[in-house]
């Protein structure tokens, strides 16, 4: 028995083909309700046969329809489906799928390196498809063909990594703490100095700090320098496209507001959407000089209220502009760098300013990094010991020189008397009196 389920603007038809789940998506409900009496009839006469896609690019329509919709978040819905778009269909979206071979699949890979990447609109030509891309799609197409052959369309997985480049993470530059303070004397806009106050002394990413709400600060004791003033960090500010909003059904209770659209015929819609992980959902103690600029802040935003009335839009944004609507991240990033350009500071991207400091815990915590993790919201610890692996290999090297002296080059170890004498012996017996019958049992086995 089939049955019908809306997708966003799409309809599904499920039915059972050897005691599993089939999917196929039909544009309108009419064809969906056509196919089900296919199915029923040719069921009913006994001459049904599974559909089983022909081509690369049929196939890749059925995975999102029954994998991407479920699993994936917007983002990734809508940077998957771009590569797809721009980048598989176009080159191999035609060959059949029974046809495909690693082989082929490698030769893919390698003639990917000469393709040019899609140019966006409005933006430069970018060149030649990067690296970082073209493991991407080797990643997509390694997780669809793995469900191909989960619903027995492929005998095996065709992708290898063989002619995939390795995905590299470029190295950030990064401040040092002087530099930081430095930036922070000259930055003239009371916002972006928030933020990058946030981002140092609370390790917030930019979206977080962006989606920040005053219902989620407490000032603590205003008085007393602002003694145990704490933020809530609890969603995040993210634009996506209307198009996966309207599409993944199953995440839209991740997205916890959307923000009037200022036209009509935008593609995009912003919201404050969940946390990816739930360990990102964390509690921070603000330091005073921190706590003292969003008050600043929060002070004005009430001036401004009460000067403009309703025609300010309070949406509890901690970061807003003049009309209460938010700052987007990208706007906050181009801020920071006109203010690395107008005072000559070295060239970083905002994202630095975390990495800053969490660099600046681990030394001060020495390397406590599990506290550092509840600051980072970093899901695992070991993310932050990969990340920030050097800021360990710093404190190995310090304990080598500091072994180098006490050990080799002084003449008896601090703490450890070159002569003891037998007063000192029973004094330390008397206090730990298993350390005397441990030695007597050391004694006896000689």
């Amino acid at each position: 028995m089939a049955s019908k389920a809306r997708r966003g603007n799409s309809f599904i038809v499920v039915h059972l083909v050897n005691g599993k789940q089939k999917w196929e998506t039909y544009k309108t409900e009419a064809e969906a309700d056509t196919r089900i009496l296919e199915i029923a009839e040719k069921k009913a006469l006994g001459n049904f046969v599974a559909p089983n896609p022909t081509t690369v690019s049929e196939f890749l329509t059925e995975y999102v329809g029954m994998y991407g919709t479920v699993k994936w978040s917007h983002s990734t819905y809508s940077s998957n489906t771009g590569l797809i778009r721009n980048y598989i269909d176009p080159l191999i979206g035609r060959w059949r799928l029974s046809d495909i071979t690693t082989k082929k699949m490698d030769s893919f890979f390698t003639k990917l390196k000469s393709q040019p990447a899609v140019q966006l609109k409005g933006c430069r030509n970018p060149g030649l498809i990067s690296d970082r891309n073209i493991y991407d799609i080797n990643l997509l197409l390694s997780n669809a063909f793995s469900k191909a052959v989960d619903w027995e369309y492929l005998g095996k997985n065709p992708i290898t990594r063989n002619a995939c480049p390795d995905r590299v993470n470029a190295q950030r530059g990064i401040w040092t703490p002087e530099t930081a303070k430095t930036a922070l004397t000259l930055c003239p806009d009371v916002n972006l100095l928030a933020c990058m106050h946030l981002a140092i002394s609370c390790s917030m990413r930019i979206g977080e700090i962006t989606g920040l709400r005053w219902q989620f600060i407490s000032f603590g004791d205003v008085e007393n320098n602002f003694d145990n003033a704490t933020l809530q960090i609890d969603s995040q500010l993210q634009r996506i496209a209307k198009k996966s909003f309207e599409i993944l059904d199953r995440k839209k209770s991740q997205i916890r507001f959307v923000f009037p659209t200022l036209r009509d015929n935008t593609r995009t819609m912003l919201v404050l959407k969940a946390l990816k992980t739930k360990s990102s959902e964390r509690t921070l103690w603000i330091p005073p000089t921190t706590a003292a600029i969003l008050y600043k802040i929060k002070t004005q935003q009430e001036d401004l209220k009460s000067t403009l009335g309703d025609e300010y839009q309070d949406f509890d944004m901690v970061i807003a502009q003049s009309t209460g609507r938010p700052f987007e991240g990208g706007h906050i990033s181009e801020m920071f760098s006109q203010l690395i350009i107008d005072n000559c500071l070295p060239k970083v991207g905002f994202h630095s300013l975390r990495h800053l400091s969490t660099t600046v815990k681990l030394l001060i915590s020495r390397c406590d990094v599990k506290s550092v993790q509840g600051d980072t919201g970093h899901s695992q610890a070991k993310m932050v010991t990969d990340t920030y692996a050097h800021i360990l290999d710093h404190n190995r090297r310090s304990m080598a020189k500091k072994f180098e002296e006490s050990f080799y080059n002084s003449s008896g170890l601090e703490g450890y008397p070159k002569e003891v004498s037998a007063e000192q012996v029973i004094a330390l017996f008397s206090n730990y009196p298993e350390s005397f019958e441990m030695l007597l049992k050391i004694l006896g086995n000689k």
